[in-house]
């Protein structure tokens, strides 16, 4: 009981931090009523489906064609089970939120210091995308969730035991059949862990930490896949039948990269004519693709867009909330630019490398694959790691040069 207190006294602050982002999610889902749209409805009607022993969504061609979307649809089948609520589910996405700031924290007490990380967990918590997504049905929340722990546990073992490289794998192969972002992280996180091989004097022990964390990764994906196929709940397991689609939307010069009616008729139930287009676009639009990938980066990085909360209300009326919104986008964009600093001045830790490295791979994937502002949730949560390090940067500086002064 006295080391509870203990803990509970050293961790005053970080604790009233999670209960203020709770309360004020759960807020949020309870007050603000967003009706299940889109993408969504059609998780949601099949997780319905699946809970009452219902098979129907088992023909859907949503289902056949892009089957990696039933590891979403098994988790809400199983909180429903708990509790049939759509506002049930929302209250989970509010506690999983919260969980996500408290692994932000630990990062980034880890990476600087208790009061940095303090300071940007709290500013984070009140971004008002992010917070204002906890009244959707989204697949990004749970994901993210798992990768950042995952990546605290990376970070954290310095002792390099096995069975931690392992769950690692784990969480990022869990993490990748609620949304299939996993070939993004797993691919930085190599990188990572290449440049931990070449700079580290434990080479041996560095490579087979590697094999490990990616063998137990993809091995958990194929299983995973495989029995879903076997106990007949997704006759595709897993798989992304028409892999070509997110390119055909992501390089449409016309659309800037975003999804639209006209291809989808075309091409997201039509396979081989989705590659086809796909062999065309790139052949005959090539020239374009600078201009184009500008834009999708202004789409993903920068533009904010508050449709999935608020899909009734028009532009001008949300243009006052989008206002405040881009304030938080362009403070934690700067900010983490600005974090290059630390590398230029050789002041950085080599876990700044791995932020960077996902970022990098995720910068690089969307360039390709179909844009728009929503999907800059994952990203932004290592924007937020990078602004500690700016932050932590420049407080220390100035911590610097005040103790300079004070000795002249």
């Amino acid at each position: 009981m006295n080391k509870l207190k203990e803990w509970i006294k050293n961790n005053k602050w970080f604790l009233l931090l999670l209960i203020f982002s709770f309360i004020l999610r759960l807020i949020i889902v309870l007050v603000i009523n967003t009706p299940v749209i889109s993408d969504f409805k059609t998780m949601l009607e099949a997780s319905r489906e699946l809970l009452q022993g219902e098979t129907s969504y088992k023909t859907s061609p949503y289902f056949l064609t892009w089957a990696y979307q039933m590891g979403h649809v098994i988790y809400q089948t199983l909180l429903l089970s708990i509790i049939n609520n759509i506002t049930f589910l929302k209250i989970v996405n509010a506690l999983i939120t919260t969980a996500t700031i408290a692994v932000l924290y630990k990062i980034g007490e880890y990476l600087t210091n208790k009061k940095i990380a303090l300071i940007t967990s709290f500013i984070y918590s009140i971004f008002l995308f992010p917070l204002l997504l906890n009244t959707v049905l989204t697949n990004q929340f749970l994901p993210m969730l798992l990768v950042l722990t995952a990546i605290y546990l990376l970070i954290k073992n310095k002792r390099e035991k096995l069975s931690i490289f392992i769950i690692i794998g784990l969480l990022l192969s869990i993490s990748n059949t609620l949304r299939s972002e996993g070939i993004v992280i797993i691919t930085g996180i190599v990188f990572y862990m290449l440049y931990q091989i070449i700079t580290s004097s434990k080479k041996k022990k560095k490579v087979l930490a590697t094999i490990l964390i990616v063998l137990t990764y993809f091995i958990t994906n194929i299983t995973s896949s495989t029995i879903l196929q076997v106990i007949n709940i997704s006759p595709n397991g897993l798989e992304n039948k028409n892999p070509a689609w997110k390119f055909i939307t992501g390089l449409n010069i016309e659309t800037s990269g975003m999804y639209n009616e006209i291809d989808a008729t075309k091409y997201a139930y039509h396979p081989k004519k989705a590659n086809q287009e796909l062999e065309k676009r790139i052949k005959e639009d090539f020239t374009s693709y600078p201009v184009l990938f500008l834009k999708k980066i202004k789409i993903l990085w920068i533009n904010s867009d508050l449709y999935w909360t608020f899909p009734t209300k028009t532009t001008k009326e949300l243009l006052p909330l989008n206002i405040i919104n881009s304030f938080f986008i362009y403070f934690f964009l700067i900010l983490s630019i600005l974090s290059l600093i630390t590398i230029f001045k050789k002041k950085y830790k080599k876990e700044q490398i791995l932020i960077y490295s996902i970022l990098f791979f995720y910068f690089c994937a969307y360039l390709l694959i179909e844009v728009m502002p929503r999907y800059a949730y994952s990203q932004q949560l290592f924007l937020v790691l990078l602004t500690m390090i700016t932050l932590n940067y420049f407080m220390t500086k100035k911590g610097s040069e005040q103790r300079e002064s004070n000795r002249k």
